[in-house]
């Protein structure tokens, strides 16, 4: 029977605490409603139009007039400087005053008025729009949520509100209304990106490519073909860095941030168009550039930034923008020994510096090589093979240089269907069977793996 008795006093003890939810319930209701009880809107209806709001000013003895604007849907900080700001804080704020509700002061309050904080220093947040503006401002805080406010007016008077403004207004570091992107222009439209950066031996490095058509080059520190793809993955990086927040607005020292001589700088060249008034489209450059100044501290990976267009604001921004912003030149290079696709290839001439040379020619579908002894077929798999390796296999490793002219194999020539050399190719090779090196004329050196053998003479490319 020691169960049927466990169950009577379990089904007691939920019964009793049933009851004593629903008490508390009812008591705290009641301190609610005691807490709200007298609280009305602030504005009246239709009052203040608040979704034409186009300016917000927040000014306080303690801190310099902060200034913004709506110009469309875009929202901006105009002062103390101009910033592009997130439109989500300006209009949660619009939203925290729209929906404010008060009460005028409690008569036992009266005789205490002094205490409430609205005098000349406090903070006030002004709200206009076209013909018109409203202003608040913001007293004392109290316990349980509160605060004092007062409706500017010719009738102000002090009343009792939520602290809701308070804490959007002064419990808020408004430098988090701030855009933290680096970067708006890392896409299709840019043109050009420009890295400079110190090297350990405190000399510049430059990284520069440029768009060419729909293709990309690199024009420092050499000039050569640039991995599409490598690029591309490049402006990714620098579309999705951002700043992790802002340190410092207008310093009066920027040696103290690393930033009086930058260590690095970034630079992205885009164009911008619009429509004139005559429905021309006129494309104007635009630049965006990006200071990278000391760690914010010894060891970390942090660093001190501004940009250019906005220089009065010091940010902080981390590793990862750091390596965004500086990545390895060698990186943007093509890797593929001609950067050509196999069927833009009509002929390869095949030149080592002594010996016979090779003619491979395309001929009724198949491949003809030609030789001081005569013109035979050539074997389609062995001709495809070099192609691959010239055209489509990305080296293992590339430095900027030439080989030495001891290891030089010799020259190979990739013609178009016009008889323009498309491409000229310096092979070498490491001594006892080692790596290949192709160099095509444009200071760098791509290196192949031993197994990459490219044949100079006629019975590579021969049936046996």
């Amino acid at each position: 029977m020691k169960w049927r008795s466990t169950l009577i006093l379990w089904i007691v003890a939920l019964a009793l605490w049933s009851c004593a939810w629903s008490l508390w319930r009812v008591a705290d209701d009641a301190r609610v409603n005691r807490l709200t009880e007298g609280f009305t809107p602030l504005f009246a209806v239709d009052s203040v139009p608040w979704n034409d709001v186009d300016g917000i000013t927040i000014t306080g003895s303690d801190r310099a007039a902060l200034v913004f604007t709506r110009t469309g849907a875009l929202w901006s900080q105009v002062e103390p400087f101009e910033f592009p700001i997130d439109a989500s804080g300006p209009l949660q704020l619009i939203t925290d005053a729209s929906t404010l509700s008060a009460q005028p002061m409690p008569m036992q309050f009266e005789a205490h008025s002094a205490s409430t904080g609205l005098d000349g220093d406090a903070a006030t947040v002004e709200f206009s729009w076209k013909g018109g503006e409203t202003r608040i401002r913001l007293g004392r805080r109290l316990p349980a949520g509160k605060a004092w406010i007062e409706l500017v007016g010719a009738t102000a008077s002090a009343h009792l509100a939520p602290a809701t403004l308070h804490d959007a207004v002064l419990g808020r570091d408004l430098t988090q209304w701030r855009q933290t992107a680096l970067f708006s222009r890392a896409d299709i439209d840019c043109d050009r990106i420009i890295c400079e950066s110190l090297d350990r031996d405190g000399k510049t490095q430059r990284l520069e490519v440029a768009r060419d058509g729909t293709l990309w080059m690199v024009v420092a520190p050499v000039s050569t073909r640039a991995d599409r793809g490598a690029v591309e993955r490049w402006l990714e990086a620098l579309a999705r860095a951002h700043a992790n927040g802002f340190v410092a607005d207008l310093p009066t020292d920027l040696a103290v941030f690393g930033l009086a001589s930058p260590a690095a700088t970034l630079e992205i060249h885009a164009s911008a168009r619009r429509t004139a008034s005559d429905g021309v489209v006129v494309v104007e450059p635009l630049v965006e550039r990006l200071e990278i100044g000391s760690p914010v501290r010894s060891g970390a990976q942090e660093h001190f930034a501004r940009l250019t267009a906005h220089p009065e604001a010091i940010m902080e921004i981390d590793g990862t923008a750091v390596a965004a912003a500086i990545p390895p030149s060698l990186l943007m290079i093509d890797p593929t020994a001609s950067g050509l696709r196999p069927a833009d290839v009509r002929a390869i001439r095949i030149e080592p510096p002594s010996g016979e040379r090779l003619r491979i020619e395309r001929a009724a579908g198949g491949w003809t090589l030609t030789t001081t002894d005569g013109t035979f077929a050539a074997t389609p798999a062995r001709v495809a093979a070099l192609l691959e390796k010239l055209c489509e296999r990305r080296a293992t490793e590339i430095m900027l240089g030439s080989a030495p002219a001891e290891l030089i194999l010799g020259t190979i020539v990739l013609e178009s269907f016009d008889g323009r050399d498309l491409a000229v190719l310096t092979v070498s090779r490491e001594r006892d069977g080692g790596r290949f090196g192709i160099d095509d004329r444009s200071g760098v050196l791509r290196i192949f793996p031993p197994s990459t053998d490219v044949p100079f003479d006629a019975t590579g490319y021969l049936s046996e």
